[in-house]
């Protein structure tokens, strides 16, 4: 997983203008979305560890815990998108980073169910 994400990662951020360019020929438009490729991809190991928790908690028959590492994701990516957003030096690009951060979060809350399922108190 995490090779595939780097190989992916890396194509997105060093091919973001041709890639971009397929769908625009407005220079503005490939400009900023670089820019949201290149923070955005930069990052996708993040979203592969969120999925193999996902996955895992699933064959454990856990899916609760898939449920609120997802919400968790999502919420902390709007919470922080509103917030770095509305700080003048950050503005959309608070949006952007908003992402990964939100991957990270939920990936640490991911390690903190994984090592409390693995760690049980002995009777």
């Amino acid at each position: 997983m995490l090779a595939f994400c780097l190989v992916i990662s890396s194509l997105v951020v060093f091919w973001a203008k041709p890639l971009l360019a397929l769908f625009s020929s407005d220079p503005e438009v490939i400009q900023i979305g670089i820019g949201y490729l290149r923070i955005e991809g930069s990052f996708y190991a993040l979203i592969g560890f969120l999925f193999m928790f996902y996955g895992y908690f699933r064959a454990i028959d856990e899916p609760m815990i898939s449920v609120v590492l997802t919400i968790f994701s999502l919420g902390t990516r709007v919470l922080l998108a509103y917030l770095l957003s509305a700080v003048p030096s950050i503005g959309y690009i608070g949006i952007w980073a908003s992402i990964p951060i939100g991957w990270a979060l939920a990936d640490l809350a991911g390690l903190y169910y994984l090592h409390k399922k693995a760690v049980k108190p002995t009777d």
